[in-house]
Parts: structure tokens; C-alpha cells; sequence
């Protein structure tokens, strides 16, 4: 079907969906572009072969969706019309990112990474949202880090993807998409090194930017350590997003487990805060964040 204009004189090859309730409108993944068809060039059988080579675009509202299911969820989200229905009980947003409009090279990119099927609901030509239900296995952090490697590597295309919660299918769904969104910004201001964010990253974040100041008045002579010794604020940082691991933390920074326990334990020597437990290593963590912003 790549000689459209020459079945359809009057085909309109675009590429952006321009609205137009008499004519047709097809996405063409295969070459990343519209083609819209007056409705009176169409038959009803037409119609139907045309669906099977190009997905029909039925609506026109905003931005573009190739099917009526995901204008469905574009519409809920957007306008607040009813909460589309699904199979789980549960569902969430991934909230993705792109350098390059390319939905061609997006779409194969999550066909072929994904063993379930994901709703693609276009907010912005270069952002998008993937909407999951819930299964028994949801994808995690190490398979969305995979994703936008093979979506950079294969299809030239940098990401950056903030996973949502899973939440009730309801209609509340609207207020966590919006919320999730005003996250998913906050992410990629406070942490832009970082390609796959969540909630809990962000939050320590958020928390320093109103109490950063009266925190550091408590831990300036800490604050002032990490300051001057990036190694000892990047050791402890990794040793609590390990966990609190140690054998892990010691592989990852190529040192003799004994060499990282020293360091704790000289650390918590001078300082008195025990980073080993819950409270000295959320503690630590804020101050961390806090210097490495200096």
C-alpha cells in the first residue's frame, strides 16, 4: 500500500493528524505518517482492507490516538469523562519522554521488548504514557532501564520513563495521573542523571527543597565532611540505596568488604550517627543529597 496517492487522488500525506470529520485519518507505522481520506473515496469495504495495512485514527481530539481504546483513556484523563474499563483491578501509568517524535521506531521498540500488551496514549508529540495492568509480572525497574537501552540503541531514540504506582481502576484514576505527572516533572528537574525515576526517589527531593535549610543548620559540621570528601558521601549514599549491603556495596566499588566496614565504622566514630539503622541512614541519605547538589 505505499502507492496510497495513487489509488486516492485525493489522499493527504502529513506528518502531523490534522482534524477533519470529512475525511478518514490512517497512521501509518511502517513510515511514520497520516494519510487522511475524504469519506466519500472510502467504501465500506475499502474501509476494512485500508484497516488491515494502516490503523484508523476514529476521533480527532487533541492530540492524536491509534485506537479508539486509547482515545478513550485520552479523554478520561484529560476531559474527565468516564474511566475507561479493564481486565485488573489494578493499572498504572508510565510516564515516558523522547528526543525524537518517532512513534514508528517507539511503537516496534515496545512491541518487541514487552511480553504484554501496553495502551499508548500520546499527551505530547515527544511524550507519551504506557498504561500497564496489573499482572503477575510487572515491570520493574531493571526491565524499563533495558527498554530505553534497546530503544536508544536500536532505535536512536533517548528516554526517560517515571513507573507510577498501580492503583484502584476507578475513576480517582484521574487525580493520580495528574498528581504522578506534576512527580514525573519534579524527577527530571531535581534528578535528570537518573532515566527511570519513581515516587520514592523524588520525594527526598521534594522534602529538601522546603526543609533543605533548617536540616543543614542540625548537620552542618556532616555537611561539611561530604563537601570535602566525595568519596565518603558516594560510598555511604551507595551503601543505602544497597540496602544497607555491604558485600554488594564492596563489589560495586571494588573494594575488600573490610575496607567499606572500616570506612562506616570511622564514619559513625566521628559523627555519632549510625547509619547502619533506619533513622542514621535516612538521615545520612538527606544529607548526601544535600551536598551533592553544592
Amino acid at each position: 500500500m505505499n502507492n496510497i496517492e495513487a489509488i486516492y487522488e485525493r489522499a493527504v500525506i502529513t506528518e502531523k493528524p490534522e482534524p477533519d470529520e470529512k475525511r478518514l485519518h490512517y497512521y501509518d507505522k511502517g513510515q511514520n505518517r497520516y494519510i487522511s481520506i475524504p469519506k466519500e473515496d472510502v467504501s465500506d469495504k475499502e474501509q476494512q482492507l485500508l484497516s488491515h495495512f494502516f490503523v484508523l485514527i476514529e476521533r480527532e481530539q487533541g492530540m492524536s490516538q491509534l485506537s479508539a481504546v486509547e482515545q478513550a483513556w485520552w479523554d478520561f484523563l484529560m476531559h474527565g469523562t468516564e474511566c475507561p474499563a479493564v481486565k485488573s483491578e489494578r493499572v498504572r501509568f508510565l510516564y515516558v519522554k523522547l528526543s525524537e517524535n518517532d512513534r514508528s521506531g517507539f511503537f516496534e521498540a515496545v512491541d518487541t521488548y514487552f511480553d504484554h500488551t501496553l495502551l499508548v496514549v500520546w499527551t505530547r508529540e515527544k511524550e507519551c504514557i504506557l498504561i500497564e495492568e496489573e499482572t503477575d509480572y510487572p515491570i520493574g525497574k531493571e526491565d524499563a532501564q533495558t527498554f530505553l537501552d534497546v530503544l536508544a540503541g536500536d532505535f536512536y531514540i533517548a528516554g526517560r520513563l517515571f513507573a507510577g504506582r498501580f492503583s484502584n481502576a476507578a475513576d480517582s484514576l484521574r487525580a493520580v495521573y495528574e498528581n504522578e505527572t506534576e512527580a514525573a516533572r519534579k524527577a527530571a528537574l531535581f534528578i535528570p542523571e537518573q532515566r527511570v525515576t519513581t515516587i520514592e526517589m523524588v520525594v527526598p527531593h521534594l522534602f529538601l527543597a522546603q526543609s533543605g535549610e533548617e536540616l543543614s543548620r542540625f548537620f552542618t559540621g556532616e555537611q561539611e565532611l561530604f563537601n570535602k570528601d566525595d568519596d565518603l558521601r558516594n560510598t555511604l549514599q551507595l551503601f543505602i540505596q544497597n540496602n544497607l549491603n555491604v558485600s554488594q556495596t564492596a563489589k560495586q566499588l571494588h573494594l575488600h568488604r573490610n575496607s567499606l566496614q572500616y570506612r562506616i565504622d570511622k564514619f559513625i566514630d566521628r559523627t555519632g550517627i549510625d547509619v547502619r539503622s533506619y533513622e542514621g541512614a535516612l538521615i545520612v541519605y538527606m544529607i548526601c543529597l544535600m551536598s551533592s547538589k553544592k
